[in-house]
Parts: C-alpha cells; sequence; structure tokens
C-alpha cells in the first residue's frame, strides 16, 4: 500500500504541476514576461520527473537493487534525472511506461473492459525528447550563443500538456516481480478528485 500511496502522490504532483504550467504559460501570452516562461518550463519539467520518479514505486526494490550493483554503485535516493531513470528502469522492466487507456466500459456480464488509447498522448520517445529540450530553457542565456527559439516551444507547450494529460488520465503500468505479478490500472480524473488505483493480480505469466 505504501507503494501505491507514493505511484498516486507522485502522479497526482504532475497533475498539479502541469495544471500551474498552464497558469504561467498564460502570464507569459498575457506579458510576454520570460520569468513566467521559464516559470513553466520548470513546472513541466518537475512534473515528468515527479511521472519518472512514479515509474519507480512499483519497481522500487528492483530499482533500489539494479542501482546499487551499477558499476559504480549509486543511492537510488538522489536519482532525479527522468530521462536515466527511464533507462534504469527499461533494464529491469520493460513495460514500465504508463499504457493510456480509454475510459472503460460496463459489459452486459457486469465486469468492465477498457480499450487502449490509440492517440492523444506522449509516448516514451517523445517523453524523453520532451524532458531534454526542456532542459536547455532552465538556464540563464550565454549571451554568445544561440537564439532558443522561445516561442517554438511555447508554440508546442498546450499540445504537449494535453498529451500528457491523456497518457495519465487512465492507464496501467505492468509489474512482474517476486512479490507481485499484474498490472496497477489507475484513475487520474480532470475534475480533481484524487488518483486511485484498481489492482489486478496475475497468478502466473501474462499477456495484456
Amino acid at each position: 500500500m505504501e507503494l501505491q500511496s507514493i505511484y498516486l502522490n507522485k502522479v497526482n504532483e504532475a497533475i498539479q504541476r502541469l495544471g500551474a504550467c498552464n497558469s504561467f504559460l498564460a502570464q507569459h501570452q498575457e506579458n510576454n514576461d520570460v520569468c513566467s516562461f521559464e516559470a513553466a518550463v520548470l513546472q513541466a519539467r518537475k512534473a515528468l520527473e515527479a511521472i519518472a520518479f512514479a515509474a519507480i514505486a512499483p519497481n522500487k526494490m528492483e530499482y533500489e537493487a539494479f542501482r546499487a550493483e551499477a558499476e559504480q554503485s549509486a543511492d537510488y535516493r538522489k536519482d532525479y534525472n527522468a530521462r536515466a531513470i527511464f533507462q534504469y528502469l527499461s533494464k529491469i522492466n520493460k513495460d514500465f511506461y504508463p499504457t493510456p487507456l480509454q475510459a472503460p466500459i460496463r459489459k452486459v456480464d457486469g465486469s468492465w473492459h477498457f480499450e487502449r488509447r490509440i492517440d492523444g498522448y506522449v509516448t516514451k520517445k517523445q517523453f524523453e525528447s520532451f524532458y531534454d529540450r526542456l532542459g536547455k530553457y532552465l538556464h540563464a542565456d550565454n549571451p554568445w550563443g544561440n537564439n532558443k527559439n522561445i516561442q517554438n516551444l511555447v508554440t508546442d507547450f498546450p499540445q504537449m500538456i494535453t498529451q500528457l494529460r491523456g497518457l495519465l488520465e487512465w492507464h496501467f503500468t505492468v509489474i512482474r516481480t517476486p512479490q507481485f505479478n499484474g498490472v496497477w490500472v489507475v484513475e487520474v480524473a480532470a475534475n480533481g478528485v484524487a488518483p486511485r488505483i484498481f489492482v489486478g493480480k496475475a497468478d502466473g505469466d501474462f499477456i495484456i
């Protein structure tokens, strides 16, 4: 239950930070204030990192062991870079990244059916690319450097925020550990209600 709480808390943090990002973007678009833009970038970057921390939770024991056994032993509690966390997680669970779903449909037999979402969400590759793209706006401008093309990111920001929400709104994450074999299905309601997890446990190997 503790790891589920961590997962839900970090996902909720990501949603809250995306909301703050929208607010700062609106301020920037109103007065062209670069500090508002940079505040939006910071909140978006932290939202992505919150999603990465959430992904550690269901794989926490394996992740901790993997980091400790690295060529240069590392304390997983000091990890922060979302791209690096994803690379580490892919070594221990290739299906760690959230799989977005459509809202469930009640079937005639009383069960619930989930169709996978086919568009309107951020893929793992897009997530990593966006994370890297945000990084160059976190530092003061070098006066001898190139133009960072702020307006290009401002233009792309709304769609990325929408698609990040699309990734999280309904999704599942696959867990294959000695302690648990199955999925967590997660609902992140658009109306501000706290996210929740539905657990699907398998007795053996499974296909989704």
